[in-house]
């Protein structure tokens, strides 16, 4: 890795000071660039945070007091032209290129409220379906892709996907912010449902700096939901280790976290657990990568 001190790095930085507003400006985000993909990461630092919510469904109960150590998170969502590399270099196959299929968001369905319909041939190289082409937009989010494809790509980039604590740290930071910039429900900071935030389906990554998240990771809530590495059970919180938790041992689940376009803002909370079978994919589903820092 090497600090990015230029370039788009620095101003996705300026960015976010900007974003922030009269009152709630923030310090710019220590931030790399990977070697390996480029991708840009940002530094969350290691400390304590409060996870889950006694207030909000009954899988994000009881809140904890969780400590973490010190990790490097994807800035932005990983984006189709980094997983288009990814798969030219290794002959990656996705569970959707595997099997023939996959889940494909509908408009039109339901009287126009609509509807996920499965369809042939649909992987992340036409995420939309039939028509649709990756390299139409290549910066926007990788999706049509399942756990085990997230976390190839995280290997191949010498990272990992995030445990579910890290994102949640990553998202709402020390004080316990219902969202990634702060407790007010305030829709056009993401990309969620509707069109007013200027996008009808999804967005380049890291198009709504805005949202920020205190250490500066975009995106974490709305445009795709992200697969985290751990295995889902309702009652985690439960038993979950103080320090640096890791989800249960097994499980039949995996979790996805921060709400995707189309997603009510309630979603959008940096608490709300959703779980998926692993090999699940549809257009609303991507990841980013995390690693561990030295301190």
């Amino acid at each position: 890795m090497r600090i990015a001190s230029l370039g788009r790095a620095a101003l996705w930085a300026s960015l976010i000071i900007i974003a922030a507003g009269p009152g709630l400006a923030q310090a710019a985000p220590r931030t790399q660039v990977s070697s390996s993909d480029g991708a840009t990461l940002v530094y969350v630092p290691a400390g304590a945070f409060l996870m889950g919510s006694d207030k909000g469904d009954k899988n994000e109960r009881p809140q904890r007091r969780v400590q973490l150590s010190a990790f490097w998170i994807d800035q932005a969502e990983l984006t189709a032209s980094r997983f288009a590399r990814f798969a030219g270099a290794t002959g990656h196959r996705t569970a959707a290129e595997k099997e023939g299929w996959a889940w494909v968001w509908d408009e039109t369905l339901k009287k126009g409220e609509g509807d996920w319909r499965r369809e042939k041939n649909v992987s992340w190289r036409n995420p939309a379906g039939k028509g649709s082409d990756w390299k139409a937009m290549p910066e926007q989010p990788v999706s049509q892709v399942g756990w085990a494809d997230a976390e190839a790509y995280c290997r191949w980039a010498g990272r990992r996907l995030p445990t579910e604590a890290e994102w949640e740290r990553a998202a709402r930071g020390g004080d316990g912010r219902k969202y990634p910039w702060g407790n007010q429900k305030e829709p056009s900071r993401a990309n969620l449902k509707g069109a007013a935030d200027g996008f009808p389906g999804v967005a380049p990554a890291g198009r709504f700096p805005q949202g920020a998240s205190p250490f500066g990771a975009l995106d974490m809530a709305g445009n795709v939901w992200e697969w985290v590495a751990d295995w889902y059970h309702p009652q985690a919180y439960q038993t979950m280790a103080a320090k640096d938790p890791k989800g249960p041992a097994k499980g039949t689940r995996r979790l996805v976290r921060g709400a995707a376009w189309g997603s009510p803002i309630d979603w959008a909370t940096t608490t709300n657990r959703y779980d998926r079978p692993p090999a699940y994919r549809n257009n609303k589903i991507g990841f980013r990568c995390a690693q561990d820092a030295k301190e």
